[in-house]
């Protein structure tokens, strides 16, 4: 198995190129958890969070960066921060977020989102 830098690097490039639900059936659990901020944690593990990916990039219509900005792994967490400048059929949309995975035997078990909108 690759170590967790080389993990997080291959998935934030997969991010960088767009390759969200890509990325997702490649490195997250089956029953990963992902959570907004304080929110309650998502339910519905992986096959729910590309769902939800799917149904935020149908109202895409045009994507104007996806910037990382920096990255860090060790102790089986990793971070990264990410702006996400998009368009969308709801106008734009501009996120700041700091990305926290906790990896597990090579798979992301649990991601939580900081945002900064």
């Amino acid at each position: 198995m690759q170590d967790l830098q080389t993990l997080e690097m291959d998935l934030n490039a997969m991010i960088a190129r767009g390759e969200m639900v890509e990325a997702t059936e490649k490195y997250y659990a089956d029953d990963c958890t992902f959570q907004e901020g304080n929110k309650e944690a998502r339910s519905g593990g992986k096959a729910a969070h590309i769902g939800y990916l799917k149904a935020i990039f149908a109202s895409v219509t045009a994507v104007n960066g996806l910037t990382l900005h920096s990255q860090t792994a060790g102790d089986g967490v990793a971070m990264s921060e990410w702006t996400f400048d998009l368009s969308t059929t709801n106008g734009p949309v501009l996120w700041n977020e700091v990305l926290r995975r906790r990896w597990v035997d090579g798979q992301v078990v649990s991601e939580r989102y900081y945002t900064a909108a």
